[in-house]
């Protein structure tokens, strides 16, 4: 039936997106926790990736004045709003690497 081979599709789209969007989040989360690891060294690399983050502030900034289109501008949004939460005093004492609960297992 057309519907079934329809809805069939859609499945297997969606099944690929869920599993895109989770390995993007998989490496945006160490990413961002490698990073706060960096600005919290406390040492001379700290004080470079704090300069690396601040000049993207900047060119971010400069972007987003510029027309852009709809996913363009939510992409450099997202972007901007990374940099911001990494550039807000960093908790030393806070965990580098912490998984959400509430995560699916397939047991």
């Amino acid at each position: 039936m057309p519907g079934e081979c329809i809805m069939r599709n859609l499945n297997t789209v969606l099944s690929k997106l869920n599993d895109r969007l989770l390995r993007l989040e998989g490496e945006l989360f160490v990413l961002r926790s490698i990073a706060r690891a960096a600005l919290t060294a406390g040492d001379e690399s700290a004080v470079r990736t704090r300069k690396l983050l601040e000049g993207a502030r900047l060119a971010l900034s400069d972007e987003a004045e510029r027309p852009l289109d709809a996913a363009t501008g939510k992409y450099v949004a997202a972007a901007i709003a990374m940099v911001e939460e990494l550039l807000e005093n960093p908790r030393e004492a806070a965990p580098l690497f912490r998984v959400i609960d509430g995560g699916r297992r397939d047991d």
